[in-house]
């Protein structure tokens, strides 16, 4: 029992990590999950990043093809741009409103010293695809949910 409390102790019981401690992190090619994840949205991630939450959204009617991933990465990450007319890549969003989104899909993880938020929307693989991306002090923040085609 000493041993476990001695383990506990040294490692902390703190759910997000301190300012100045660094991330853990783990390459995408190490990865089969983030790897996949890149396959199926079109994206390639730093090789820093890490994935945060993935979901279903519980409940939704299968049929719908949601799901949605959660992304974190020290370095800048890439969404595909906007294919919209009068949009050069991406959309710029309220930076609460995508606080909040990204803070509710990651569940015990906060987003730390916000800067700025943007948004893409892409198709691909026969899905729909948006992106939210929230860039930090700390690194890029970034939420994808998929929609089947329409």
């Amino acid at each position: 029992m000493l041993a476990a409390f001695s383990i506990l102790a040294g490692t902390g019981c703190s759910e997000h990590p301190a300012s100045n401690a660094t991330i853990q992190s783990v390459s995408t090619k190490a990865n089969p999950a983030l790897k996949e994840l890149e396959a199926r949205v079109a994206m390639t991630f730093p090789t820093n990043a890490i994935l945060v939450n993935a979901t279903d959204g519980g409940g939704r009617d299968p049929s719908y093809g949601f799901y949605a991933w959660t992304v974190f990465s020290p370095s800048q990450i890439k969404m595909p741009p906007m294919p919209a007319p009068g949009i050069q890549d991406y959309v710029n969003l309220p930076l609460e409103d995508a606080v909040k989104m990204l803070d509710g899909l990651m569940h015990k993880r906060k987003v730390t010293q916000p800067q700025a938020a943007f948004m893409s929307e892409w198709q691909t693989n026969g899905f729909d695809f948006r992106g939210t991306l929230v860039r930090s002090a700390t690194g890029d923040y970034l939420a994808i949910e998929q929609f089947r085609k329409k």
